[in-house]
């Protein structure tokens, strides 16, 4: 899939989120950044904490938070950003959601989406530094 088009005087929000988690419901952190463009200023950013959270669940309330972070936004295009391939898949359909936390989750996400008609979901690499 290609990235997402901007032309270089467009407006528009961007969302990037992230989650991680312990093994075995061990409680997980999640993340969200709101930038607007064409200035690539950051509008809101903040992280979270929660228990008894899978990696996939944390990912999902970081985009969720997302969402709570731009809540008071214009509500023109909005381009979101994950590393999660889960996450950017069960929510374009891509694939089936099928763990009941996820549905439920996945469920919250499309109801949030409602109210930003012009959106679109785009993945992001994830980049590791080598070592040196």
């Amino acid at each position: 899939m290609q990235p997402p088009t901007v032309e270089p005087d467009e407006k528009l929000l961007v969302v990037s989120f992230d989650g991680s988690a312990r093994v075995k419901r061990s409680g997980g952190a999640y993340s969200a950044i709101v930038w607007s463009l064409p200035q690539w200023t950051v509008v809101s950013a903040a992280s979270e904490y929660k228990a008894d959270l899978t990696v996939n669940e944390a990912e999902y309330h970081g985009l969720l938070f997302g969402f709570k972070l731009g809540s008071d936004l214009d509500r023109g295009r909005l381009v979101i950003c994950g590393d999660s391939n889960l996450v950017i898949r069960q929510m374009r359909g891509e694939i089936e959601c099928k763990a009941p936390s996820l549905k439920l989750l996945r469920q919250k996400a499309i109801e949030q989406l409602r109210s930003w008609p012009e959106h679109e979901f785009s993945p992001c690499e994830k980049r590791l530094e080598p070592k040196r």
